[in-house]
């Protein structure tokens, strides 16, 4: 999956968690997920992104995860990862394609995922 595939691949979401949600629990899912409110628990899904308002506290297994809010975990993205203006993660990160942009808080560690993560 190239980084322009995923961009199209967040105009899909499918699972959508509301600003004034507070969500408990594990969530797997082979589509897009979105989360505005606030989760605690693990992800699993085929792209991930935290808008603005959204805060996670838990680890995130995923194909392409982007953030623009709070994330307090650990992230295995295949693709890639994007941690936009405003974002704050908080924990490692491991990723085929990283990009912070200016104004975003990373605290932790990054690596690049192996190919041997990626055909697993």
């Amino acid at each position: 999956m190239s980084k322009k595939d995923s961009k199209s691949l967040f105009d899909a979401v499918e699972t959508l968690v509301g600003v004034s949600a507070v969500i408990t629990g594990e969530l797997k899912t082979d589509k897009v997920v979105r989360i505005d409110g606030k989760f605690v628990g693990n992800i699993k899904a085929s792209g991930v992104m935290i808008g603005e308002e959204g805060e996670v506290t838990g680890d995130i297994d995923t194909i392409v995860f982007m953030t623009a809010g709070k994330l307090k975990g650990n992230v295995n993205a295949t693709d890639s990862i994007e941690i936009l203006p405003k974002a704050h993660v908080e924990g490692d990160i491991k990723t085929e394609l990283l990009t912070i942009v200016e104004g975003a808080v990373f605290e932790g560690r990054s690596s690049k995922i192996s190919s041997s993560e990626i055909d697993n």
